[in-house]
Protein backbone atom coordinates (compact mmCIF):
# COMPACT_ATOMS: atom_id res chain seq x y z
CA UNK A 1 0.00 0.00 0.00
CA UNK A 2 3.00 2.35 0.51
CA UNK A 3 3.99 2.02 -3.45
CA UNK A 4 0.46 3.06 -4.48
CA UNK A 5 -0.26 6.25 -1.71
CA UNK A 6 3.69 7.34 -3.39
CA UNK A 7 2.19 6.58 -6.68
CA UNK A 8 -1.09 8.11 -6.26
CA UNK A 9 -0.66 11.33 -8.60
CA UNK A 10 1.00 11.06 -12.22
CA UNK A 11 2.98 13.66 -13.05
CA UNK A 12 1.99 14.13 -16.75
CA UNK A 13 -0.61 12.70 -18.52
CA UNK A 14 -0.07 12.26 -22.49
CA UNK A 15 -3.18 11.59 -24.15
CA UNK A 16 -3.37 11.07 -28.10
CA UNK A 17 -6.56 13.44 -28.77
CA UNK A 18 -5.73 12.61 -32.14
CA UNK A 19 -3.26 10.07 -33.28
CA UNK A 20 -2.06 8.52 -36.80
CA UNK A 21 -1.62 12.07 -38.95
CA UNK A 22 2.18 13.78 -38.78
CA UNK A 23 3.64 15.11 -42.10
CA UNK A 24 6.90 13.48 -40.92
CA UNK A 25 8.40 9.98 -41.70
CA UNK A 26 11.34 10.17 -39.24
CA UNK A 27 13.59 7.12 -39.89
CA UNK A 28 14.15 6.92 -36.16
CA UNK A 29 9.85 6.68 -35.40
CA UNK A 30 8.53 3.64 -34.06
CA UNK A 31 4.91 5.10 -35.33
CA UNK A 32 5.38 5.88 -38.74
CA UNK A 33 9.10 5.00 -40.41
CA UNK A 34 10.39 2.23 -41.94
CA UNK A 35 10.79 0.22 -38.85
CA UNK A 36 6.85 0.49 -37.75
CA UNK A 37 5.19 -2.36 -36.84
CA UNK A 38 2.29 -1.81 -38.25
CA UNK A 39 0.99 1.30 -40.39
CA UNK A 40 -0.33 4.06 -37.96
CA UNK A 41 -4.32 4.08 -38.35
CA UNK A 42 -5.75 7.66 -38.05
CA UNK A 43 -7.59 8.01 -34.78
CA UNK A 44 -9.57 10.75 -32.94
CA UNK A 45 -11.29 11.73 -29.33
CA UNK A 46 -14.56 13.56 -29.68
CA UNK A 47 -14.22 16.83 -28.12
CA UNK A 48 -16.95 15.47 -25.73
CA UNK A 49 -14.76 12.86 -23.98
CA UNK A 50 -11.75 15.37 -24.67
CA UNK A 51 -13.65 17.68 -22.00
CA UNK A 52 -14.53 14.73 -20.21
CA UNK A 53 -11.21 13.87 -19.62
CA UNK A 54 -9.53 17.34 -19.05
CA UNK A 55 -12.65 17.76 -16.37
CA UNK A 56 -11.36 14.85 -14.09
CA UNK A 57 -8.21 15.86 -14.22
CA UNK A 58 -9.36 19.58 -13.27
CA UNK A 59 -10.33 17.96 -10.16
CA UNK A 60 -7.53 16.01 -9.24
CA UNK A 61 -5.67 17.56 -6.05
CA UNK A 62 -2.69 17.54 -7.47
CA UNK A 63 -2.66 18.63 -10.95
CA UNK A 64 -0.44 16.96 -13.54
CA UNK A 65 0.28 18.31 -17.11
CA UNK A 66 -1.72 16.89 -20.26
CA UNK A 67 1.22 16.71 -23.08
CA UNK A 68 -2.06 16.23 -25.90
CA UNK A 69 -0.05 13.59 -27.88
CA UNK A 70 1.04 10.35 -28.68
CA UNK A 71 3.82 9.50 -32.06
CA UNK A 72 2.22 12.10 -33.80
CA UNK A 73 2.13 15.98 -34.98
CA UNK A 74 -0.30 17.55 -31.80
CA UNK A 75 -1.05 20.83 -34.56
CA UNK A 76 -2.67 18.07 -36.94
CA UNK A 77 -5.77 18.46 -35.06
CA UNK A 78 -8.06 21.18 -34.84
CA UNK A 79 -9.48 20.43 -32.07
CA UNK A 80 -6.43 21.82 -29.95
CA UNK A 81 -7.55 25.25 -31.05
CA UNK A 82 -10.66 24.15 -28.23
CA UNK A 83 -8.83 21.84 -26.32
CA UNK A 84 -5.96 24.25 -25.11
CA UNK A 85 -7.97 27.00 -23.95
CA UNK A 86 -10.04 24.69 -22.15
CA UNK A 87 -7.16 23.31 -20.52
CA UNK A 88 -6.18 27.08 -19.47
CA UNK A 89 -9.49 27.63 -17.68
CA UNK A 90 -9.00 24.69 -15.94
CA UNK A 91 -5.58 26.04 -14.90
CA UNK A 92 -3.88 22.35 -16.19
CA UNK A 93 -0.55 23.45 -18.11
CA UNK A 94 0.56 21.76 -20.91
CA UNK A 95 3.91 20.44 -22.28
CA UNK A 96 3.43 20.08 -25.80
CA UNK A 97 6.11 18.30 -28.46
CA UNK A 98 5.65 19.62 -31.97
CA UNK A 99 7.91 19.36 -35.08
CA UNK A 100 6.76 23.01 -35.97
CA UNK A 101 5.60 22.24 -39.53
CA UNK A 102 1.63 23.08 -39.26
CA UNK A 103 2.37 26.12 -36.53
CA UNK A 104 1.08 29.22 -38.32
CA UNK A 105 0.79 33.01 -37.15
CA UNK A 106 -2.72 31.62 -35.60
CA UNK A 107 -1.62 29.26 -33.61
CA UNK A 108 1.50 30.57 -32.31
CA UNK A 109 -0.67 34.05 -30.95
CA UNK A 110 -2.69 31.37 -29.50
CA UNK A 111 -0.48 29.57 -27.99
CA UNK A 112 1.07 32.98 -26.56
CA UNK A 113 -2.17 34.31 -25.52
CA UNK A 114 -3.34 30.80 -23.44
CA UNK A 115 -0.38 29.20 -22.07
CA UNK A 116 1.39 30.64 -18.99
CA UNK A 117 4.89 29.86 -17.69
CA UNK A 118 3.58 26.67 -16.19
CA UNK A 119 3.48 25.64 -19.88
CA UNK A 120 5.98 24.12 -22.08
CA UNK A 121 6.00 24.23 -26.11
CA UNK A 122 8.86 21.95 -27.50
CA UNK A 123 10.23 22.45 -31.11
CA UNK A 124 11.91 19.24 -32.53
CA UNK A 125 15.04 20.27 -34.57
CA UNK A 126 17.40 17.58 -34.16
CA UNK A 127 19.53 19.64 -36.67
CA UNK A 128 21.30 22.83 -37.54
CA UNK A 129 22.31 22.64 -40.74
CA UNK A 130 19.55 21.86 -43.44
CA UNK A 131 21.37 18.97 -45.23
CA UNK A 132 21.39 17.22 -42.16
CA UNK A 133 17.48 18.44 -41.12
CA UNK A 134 16.79 16.48 -44.34
CA UNK A 135 18.41 13.44 -43.85
CA UNK A 136 16.96 13.10 -39.78
CA UNK A 137 13.89 14.59 -40.46
CA UNK A 138 12.34 15.87 -43.93
CA UNK A 139 12.51 17.85 -46.39
CA UNK A 140 11.11 21.30 -44.55
CA UNK A 141 12.58 24.44 -44.23
CA UNK A 142 14.92 24.23 -41.02
CA UNK A 143 15.07 28.26 -41.22
CA UNK A 144 11.37 28.44 -41.89
CA UNK A 145 10.92 26.47 -38.16
CA UNK A 146 13.63 28.54 -36.52
CA UNK A 147 11.45 32.03 -37.32
CA UNK A 148 8.33 30.75 -35.57
CA UNK A 149 11.15 29.71 -32.32
CA UNK A 150 12.54 33.31 -32.47
CA UNK A 151 8.62 34.46 -32.85
CA UNK A 152 7.41 32.67 -29.67
CA UNK A 153 10.22 34.49 -27.63
CA UNK A 154 9.96 37.51 -28.85
CA UNK A 155 6.13 38.03 -28.29
CA UNK A 156 5.39 35.43 -25.54
CA UNK A 157 5.80 38.35 -22.87
CA UNK A 158 6.73 37.82 -19.43
CA UNK A 159 3.65 35.65 -18.83
CA UNK A 160 3.69 33.39 -22.22
CA UNK A 161 4.80 29.69 -22.41
CA UNK A 162 8.85 28.55 -21.72
CA UNK A 163 9.97 27.67 -25.01
CA UNK A 164 12.27 24.42 -25.89
CA UNK A 165 14.18 22.73 -28.52
CA UNK A 166 15.26 19.17 -29.08
CA UNK A 167 17.78 16.93 -30.21
CA UNK A 168 17.56 13.39 -30.65
CA UNK A 169 20.91 12.15 -31.51
CA UNK A 170 21.40 9.15 -34.47
CA UNK A 171 24.55 8.61 -36.73
CA UNK A 172 23.49 11.07 -39.38
CA UNK A 173 23.20 14.51 -36.81
CA UNK A 174 25.50 13.29 -34.24
CA UNK A 175 28.66 15.65 -35.21
CA UNK A 176 25.59 18.71 -34.58
CA UNK A 177 25.02 18.04 -31.22
CA UNK A 178 27.66 20.99 -29.63
CA UNK A 179 26.76 23.50 -32.02
CA UNK A 180 22.85 22.96 -31.61
CA UNK A 181 23.48 23.35 -27.93
CA UNK A 182 25.73 26.78 -28.48
CA UNK A 183 22.82 27.97 -30.95
CA UNK A 184 20.22 27.52 -28.79
CA UNK A 185 20.95 27.42 -25.23
CA UNK A 186 21.05 31.18 -24.53
CA UNK A 187 17.97 31.69 -27.16
CA UNK A 188 15.40 29.50 -25.49
CA UNK A 189 14.57 28.47 -21.99
CA UNK A 190 15.00 24.65 -22.59
CA UNK A 191 17.99 22.41 -24.84
CA UNK A 192 16.68 18.77 -24.53
CA UNK A 193 19.59 16.39 -26.43
CA UNK A 194 18.89 12.58 -25.96
CA UNK A 195 19.71 9.30 -27.65
CA UNK A 196 17.95 8.04 -30.44
CA UNK A 197 16.22 4.59 -29.49
CA UNK A 198 16.81 2.06 -32.20
CA UNK A 199 13.38 -0.02 -33.25
CA UNK A 200 13.61 -2.72 -30.24
CA UNK A 201 13.71 0.49 -27.97
CA UNK A 202 17.36 -0.29 -26.91
CA UNK A 203 20.54 1.81 -27.07
CA UNK A 204 22.31 2.01 -30.39
CA UNK A 205 25.49 0.16 -29.88
CA UNK A 206 27.96 3.19 -31.38
CA UNK A 207 26.45 4.98 -28.58
CA UNK A 208 27.03 2.85 -25.51
CA UNK A 209 28.32 3.99 -22.24
CA UNK A 210 31.09 1.82 -20.43
CA UNK A 211 29.87 3.15 -16.98
CA UNK A 212 26.41 4.36 -16.48
CA UNK A 213 23.99 3.78 -13.36
CA UNK A 214 22.06 0.54 -13.13
CA UNK A 215 18.92 0.44 -14.80
CA UNK A 216 16.21 1.62 -12.49
CA UNK A 217 14.13 -0.68 -10.49
CA UNK A 218 10.46 0.72 -12.17
CA UNK A 219 10.83 2.35 -15.20
CA UNK A 220 10.13 6.16 -13.85
CA UNK A 221 7.84 6.44 -16.71
CA UNK A 222 5.34 4.13 -14.88
CA UNK A 223 5.66 6.05 -11.69
CA UNK A 224 5.40 9.46 -13.24
CA UNK A 225 3.60 9.48 -16.78
CA UNK A 226 0.04 8.06 -17.88
CA UNK A 227 -0.20 7.05 -21.48
CA UNK A 228 -4.22 7.66 -23.08
CA UNK A 229 -4.95 6.57 -26.49
CA UNK A 230 -7.93 8.34 -28.61
CA UNK A 231 -10.06 5.65 -27.40
CA UNK A 232 -9.35 6.17 -23.93
CA UNK A 233 -7.15 2.97 -23.54
CA UNK A 234 -4.12 3.19 -21.25
CA UNK A 235 -1.00 2.02 -22.72
CA UNK A 236 1.99 1.26 -20.46
CA UNK A 237 4.27 4.19 -22.07
CA UNK A 238 4.50 6.83 -25.38
CA UNK A 239 6.53 3.99 -26.80
CA UNK A 240 3.91 1.79 -27.68
CA UNK A 241 2.47 3.38 -30.69
CA UNK A 242 -0.19 1.04 -31.60
CA UNK A 243 -1.62 0.29 -28.45
CA UNK A 244 -0.22 -3.54 -27.73
CA UNK A 245 -0.19 -3.00 -24.02
CA UNK A 246 -3.63 -2.76 -22.35
CA UNK A 247 -3.95 -1.48 -18.64
CA UNK A 248 -7.75 -0.38 -18.59
CA UNK A 249 -10.05 2.23 -20.10
CA UNK A 250 -10.72 5.63 -18.44
CA UNK A 251 -13.86 6.29 -19.90
CA UNK A 252 -15.00 2.72 -18.24
CA UNK A 253 -12.73 3.06 -15.02
CA UNK A 254 -11.99 6.52 -14.58
CA UNK A 255 -7.77 7.90 -14.59
CA UNK A 256 -7.35 7.55 -10.81
CA UNK A 257 -8.61 3.57 -10.29
CA UNK A 258 -6.33 2.85 -13.52
CA UNK A 259 -3.41 4.91 -12.24
CA UNK A 260 -4.07 3.22 -8.95
CA UNK A 261 -5.14 -0.31 -9.93
CA UNK A 262 -4.56 -3.91 -9.87
CA UNK A 263 -3.01 -3.80 -13.89
CA UNK A 264 -0.92 -0.74 -13.64
CA UNK A 265 0.64 -2.17 -9.92
CA UNK A 266 1.53 -5.32 -10.94
CA UNK A 267 3.37 -4.03 -14.09
CA UNK A 268 4.89 -2.03 -11.58
CA UNK A 269 5.59 -5.11 -9.36
CA UNK A 270 7.39 -6.88 -12.25
CA UNK A 271 9.53 -4.65 -12.63
CA UNK A 272 10.66 -4.00 -9.02
CA UNK A 273 10.92 -8.10 -8.81
CA UNK A 274 12.64 -8.30 -12.23
CA UNK A 275 10.45 -10.61 -13.17
CA UNK A 276 9.37 -9.21 -16.62
CA UNK A 277 9.51 -12.29 -19.35
CA UNK A 278 10.13 -12.30 -23.10
CA UNK A 279 6.45 -11.69 -23.40
CA UNK A 280 6.37 -8.41 -22.07
CA UNK A 281 6.07 -5.28 -23.49
CA UNK A 282 8.46 -3.92 -21.34
CA UNK A 283 10.99 -6.65 -21.34
CA UNK A 284 14.27 -5.38 -22.15
CA UNK A 285 13.64 -1.90 -23.06
CA UNK A 286 16.31 0.76 -22.43
CA UNK A 287 13.62 3.85 -22.33
CA UNK A 288 14.01 4.51 -18.27
CA UNK A 289 18.18 5.39 -19.45
CA UNK A 290 16.96 8.59 -21.41
CA UNK A 291 14.03 9.08 -18.82
CA UNK A 292 15.39 8.92 -15.48
CA UNK A 293 16.82 12.11 -15.03
CA UNK A 294 18.67 11.06 -11.39
CA UNK A 295 21.17 13.93 -11.37
CA UNK A 296 21.15 17.89 -10.95
CA UNK A 297 23.90 20.01 -11.41
CA UNK A 298 24.22 23.49 -11.50
CA UNK A 299 25.90 26.50 -13.33
CA UNK A 300 26.31 30.40 -13.51
CA UNK A 301 23.31 30.12 -16.45
CA UNK A 302 21.92 26.68 -16.45
CA UNK A 303 20.22 24.21 -14.19
CA UNK A 304 21.23 20.48 -15.50
CA UNK A 305 18.78 18.12 -15.19
CA UNK A 306 21.01 14.07 -16.58
CA UNK A 307 19.79 10.61 -17.43
CA UNK A 308 22.37 8.12 -18.38
CA UNK A 309 21.16 9.23 -22.26
CA UNK A 310 19.96 12.08 -22.04
CA UNK A 311 20.38 16.02 -20.61
CA UNK A 312 17.89 19.10 -20.25
CA UNK A 313 19.44 22.19 -19.79
CA UNK A 314 17.36 24.57 -18.12
CA UNK A 315 17.94 28.21 -18.27
CA UNK A 316 17.73 30.35 -15.32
Amino acid sequence: MEERTHLRYPRKINIGFQEGTCPLKCRKCLAFSEYAKDKKKVQKMSLDNAKILIDEISRMEKIPSIQPSIFTEPFANRDLCEIIPYCCNMQIPLNIITNGILLDEAWLNLLIQYLGRDSVISFSLDAVSQEVYEKVRGNYRLDELEKKIEYMMENRGNSGPRVGVNFVYEEDNYSEINVFLDKWKYKVDVVRINVALNSQRKIPTIYKKEAVNKKSIVCPYLQETMVIDAGGEVRSCQYDAFGITYLGNVFEEGIMQIWNGEKMEMLRQKHRQNQLISEDYCFECEFDRIYNFDRTVEMDDFILKIADYAVYYNRK
